[in-house]
This record gives structure tokens, sequence and C-alpha cells, in this order.
């Protein structure tokens, strides 16, 4: 075949497979027809192949999309880590080699992360050698810094977090990228300080709350408020955090951490 399968998803591999058939099917029409090489079925034939290419690449690629979508889906709307890893475990591991599979690993990581085994989801971050790249360099040292941070190791994710703001500002030509990184490495730095019985920064930590996209970004700001408030002696506002942490939780760590502080 002219293009190989990239998708880790069944479901794309059998359209994939369709499409080709079908290619093949229209094809022997073409030439038992023809009965003879003529420039006219050579050309249909062609066509025929062109076709068949940008439809199984297109219809691959859209499968797949529709599938990481669905999945990461359990983990970001439904905040359900164990139905995540169930189903989008075996995907890595499928992938081909390269951009698309370092991701994969690190959504998988994501998924023992909030599950609250960090342990595993640093070896899972080790396991998809992530790096290559400004975004995929971030992502890996932004990554590794928030596990180990999450599984107590404050002094390793301190020196992980300085690696990643010398990579941020090696980034060039891309301030977006560069800006958001920066906000990242922010919220870490501010969770290793309240981890460390500091006091936050309230009024940043407030602002990136409101504008958080996603369920699990706002666990995190809301467990670095928890921590903030208690530190400065403001029991009622950090219980305040931790309850709505317990009502946004879902089935993360988040929830069973929350519920183990208020009742301390």
């Amino acid at each position: 075949m002219i293009y190989h399968m990239r998708s880790p998803y069944t479901k794309a591999k059998v359209a994939y497979i369709s499409v080709w058939a079908l290619v093949a099917i229209l094809i022997l029409f073409i030439w038992v027809r023809d009965k003879s090489s003529t420039p006219s079925s050579l050309i249909s034939t062609l066509l025929a192949l062109a076709i068949g290419f940008f439809t199984s690449r297109l219809l691959e690629n859209l499968i797949s999309s529709t599938e990481t979508t669905r999945n990461l889906g359990y983990l970001h709307m439904e905040l359900d880590p164990e139905k995540f890893i169930a189903s989008y475990s075996p995907v890595p591991q499928k992938t081909r080699k390269g951009k698309d599979r370092m991701i994969s690993y690190a959504y998988l990581s994501s998924g023992y992360e909030a599950k609250g085994d960090f342990q595993k989801a640093l070896e899972t971050l080790e396991e998809g050698e992530i790096g290559g790249s400004d975004s995929l360099d971030t992502l890996y040292l932004s990554s590794k810094c928030r596990y180990l941070l999450e599984g107590g190791k404050i002094e390793e994710a301190k020196a992980v977090l300085k690696a990643l703001e010398e990579r941020i500002e090696k980034i060039q030509d891309n301030e977006k990228l560069k800006d958001n990184q920066k906000q990242v490495a922010y919220i870490l730095s501010e969770r290793i300080e309240v981890e460390e019985g500091g006091k936050g920064d309230e009024e940043y930590l407030e602002g990136r709350l409101k504008c958080s996209q996603y369920k699990i970004g706002r666990l995190e700001i809301l467990s670095a408020m928890a921590l903030h408030y208690r530190n400065a002696g403001k029991r009622d506002k950090e219980k305040e955090m931790l309850n709505r942490i317990i009502k946004e939780g879902g089935k993360t760590w988040y929830t069973a951490w929350a519920e183990k502080r208020l009742k301390a």
C-alpha cells in the first residue's frame, strides 16, 4: 500500500482497509471492462489510487481524532481516570514512533496522575521519551515537575522547575507558547511555595481560576488556594476551597485529598 497505517485504533484500521479494498475492486473493474491496457484505463487506475490514498488517510485521521477525543473526555469531562486508563492504555504502544506517540504517552501519564498514582505517571512519562521541540520539551518538564511535586518529592520538583524555566527562555519565534509555559511554570512555583508552608499569590491564583478552561486545571489551582489559605490562617476560606474540590473533583485524587484535609 502507498500509505502505512498510523492509527492505533481498530475502527480506523478497519476503515483504512475497507477503503483500499473498494479501490482494489474498482481497479479490477476498470481493467476487466477495458480488457487491455489503454491510456484511459491507466488514467482511471491512477485516479482511483489517488482517491484511495486521500480518502483512507482522511477517514483514518478523522476516526482516530474522534476516538482520542472520546477517551480524553473520560478524563477531562467525566473526571474518571480509571475509565480513561482502561480505554486508552493500549494506545501509546500501538502508535507509530514520533510526535503522536510521545503525546499519547503524555496523555496516559496524566491519567495516572489524575488517579493519584504519581510514580506510574512518572514511569509512563519517561517511557514516552518525550522531547525534541519547544512544545514537547516543556510538556515533558512541566509534567515531570507536577508528578514529582504531587508525589511529595519537592526538592526534585524544584530542580525540574528550574530546568523548565531555563528551557522556556530558549523558546524563540513562538511567543504564545512561551507565554503559556511561563504561566504553567508560575503555577508550579506557587504550588511548591504553598506546599512548603508559604503563602501564594492569592490575586494571581484567583485570576487563573476564573479563566481556567479545564476541570483538572481548576482542581490544581483550587488545591493550591486551599493550602495558601491554610498557611495564611484563613480556615474558613480553606474549607471553602476544599468543599469546592470535593464537589468538582469527580473520581480524581483531588477529591480524596480534600476530604482528608477537611477532616484534619
